[in-house]
């Protein structure tokens, strides 16, 4: 062989494995920079976006961490209504439950005592909520400063992550047989007490009402409700919750043409026609991510290969269209000036009191567009920065390595795209769930 022609085979050969070099080694410094930037989201939620003494998670704050937490007496007259809605504790069962299953996680890959305790006080604000209320079943949004105080209204979408959580948290092998002994007892407590109901979600006021039902119709409900009793099942070895499992499963809820198996085995119904337009309400992403989550686990505890295929089948589908979402991230302007205002109690000139549920929801969707307009950087948000992080998290939820390995460049850009210290809302804490599921299945 020519000098020549080995000088140039050589050179080729450099050129190819340098490259592969260097390719390797920016994907390894994307995933430190995606792991540091994940870091730095966990970071900001503990300076502003949870509470100090009770370990349950707020909805929004000034970028200085300024806000205007609820008295005890804000409470007690429904203010700014009764469902706590615009008030930063609207939404601390639903987001302790999902932000606790990241937060385990979390602990399974590092095993620090330090992320441990994070998972433990998070855990503790759900014990905290489901013991503050009178009547049994009764899952409370949050409390005010006291600890104790409480607004009158939770709903579905607190009660399903609140299961979700506790089952995570029980299963995770951080509490000692003595905690998880009683987290089961509680679990099960409140089980009992919604079979009472037939899982309408009480009021924690004699006369209330209910706000919810979780044997309602459609994908998103039915799953929550079949994940409730497998879970039971998996925590107590109660035959009843699996008879239930098995009798709901089957069931073809009200206003449905379906069972639940073949409502999840279809998926949640995201929009795939315009997804810039984003998804119906009912439908939006972190509405609906626990509803993926619950369709996960269920994949993961049932022992059935037709059943659990039902649940694979919806998950991915759920998946798939979901990723069509990711590129929504784009339109978020880290820079943009839109006004976010905490005080709540600007609402309050709309306020009435609220002798039922009906007047209490009338009352919050009245009050919705003066706390839109009050603060416009919350809808923008919304939008732009919480539909996609949650989409994120429905995709990684599939476990489908096909499906992430190929939008995982936009997936890492997402985590990549926000300035957490200039977001307002903590809907941005999907961000840790979504990313050590990734990091603990060897998705990302």
């Amino acid at each position: 062989m020519k000098r020549s022609n080995c000088v140039l085979i050589f050179a080729i050969s450099f050129f190819i494995i340098t490259s592969v070099a260097a390719q390797s080694t920016a994907t390894l410094h994307a995933d430190s920079d995606v792991q540091n930037q994940v870091e730095r989201a966990f970071q900001e939620i503990n300076r502003r976006f949870i509470s100090p003494q009770h370990g349950i998670l707020y909805d929004y704050a000034g970028r200085d961490g300024n806000n205007f937490l609820p008295t005890p007496d804000d409470c007690k007259t429904d203010k700014p209504n009764g469902l706590a809605w615009w008030s930063p504790i609207e939404n601390g069962a639903f987001f302790n439950g999902i932000y606790l299953d990241g937060l385990c996680n979390r602990w399974k890959i590092s095993r620090k005592e330090a992320d441990a305790r994070e998972a433990r006080k998070v855990a503790d604000g759900l014990v905290r909520l489901a013991t503050v209320g009178n009547v049994p079943g009764f899952i409370a949004r949050d409390v005010a400063s006291d600890g104790k105080s409480h607004h009158v209204a939770g709903s579905d979408d607190q009660t399903g992550p609140w299961f979700y959580g506790m089952w995570r948290y029980s299963k995770s092998g951080i509490p000692n047989q003595v905690e998880k002994a009683r987290l089961i007892r509680l679990m099960e407590t409140v089980g009992d007490a919604l079979e009472q109901t037939n899982w309408q979600l009480p009021c924690d006021r004699e006369g209330y009402g209910f706000r919810g039902n979780l044997t309602d119709k459609g994908c998103r409900i039915s799953v929550r409700l079949v994940f409730i009793y497998r879970a039971l099942y998996d925590v107590t070895q109660h035959k009843k919750w699996l008879d239930g499992y098995y009798r709901r499963l089957n069931e073809i809820p009200e206003g449905d043409s379906l069972s639940r198996l073949e409502l999840c085995a279809q998926g949640i119904p995201y929009e795939t026609t315009e997804p810039e337009k984003g998804n119906k309400t009912e439908n939006e992403f972190w509405i609906t991510g626990i509803s993926q989550a619950n369709l996960k686990a269920l994949v993961e505890l049932e022992q059935e290969p037709n059943l659990r295929e039902k649940f694979r089948k919806g998950l991915l589908i759920s998946a798939e269209k979901a990723a069509l979402h990711l590129s929504r991230h784009k339109n978020f302007d880290n820079a943009h000036a839109l006004v976010f205002n905490e005080d709540w109690r600007l609402v309050n000139k709309l306020w009435k009191p609220q002798p039922d549920i009906a007047t209490t929801l009338a009352l919050a969707l009245l009050q919705a567009k003066e706390w839109s307009n009050l603060s416009p950087a919350r809808g923008y948000e919304d939008k732009h920065m919480r539909e996609p992080l949650f989409a994120a998290w429905v995709v990684l939820l599939s476990g489908n390595k096909n499906l992430i390995d190929k939008h995982k460049s936009i997936l890492q850009s997402i985590f990549m795209h926000y300035d957490w210290k200039r977001l307002y809302t903590s809907r941005f804490f999907v961000v840790v769930p979504a990313f050590y599921e990734a990091r603990l299945n060897h998705l990302l």
